[in-house]
């Protein structure tokens, strides 16, 4: 089990922000998505390493004309029990 901040920069708005969160819920993954007020969204997840990486092809697939720049950081783990979205 891995923990990690991933940061998607771009033209995102609110539908784009749930387009990302439905991915994640589908896969199963643990954790809180946020979207930001300057056009990003930030998802802290927890969970297999293989799974996170198949969230990330999936929302950079799925929003690929909406991201224009990703940042991804080792968090520590914040032991979630779901997943949750927060503006």
């Amino acid at each position: 089990m891995i923990c990690r901040k991933i940061t998607y920069e771009g033209e995102i708005n609110l539908n784009v922000a749930k387009e990302i969160f439905d991915v994640v819920r589908k896969i199963e993954i643990k954790g809180e998505v946020f979207k930001n007020q300057d056009n990003s969204v930030t998802l802290l997840l927890e969970g297999d390493p293989s799974m996170i990486k198949l969230a990330q092809h999936q929302i950079e697939r799925k929003a690929k004309n909406s991201i224009s720049n990703k940042v991804i950081e080792s968090i520590p783990f914040g032991h979630y029990s779901s997943l949750v979205f927060k503006q």
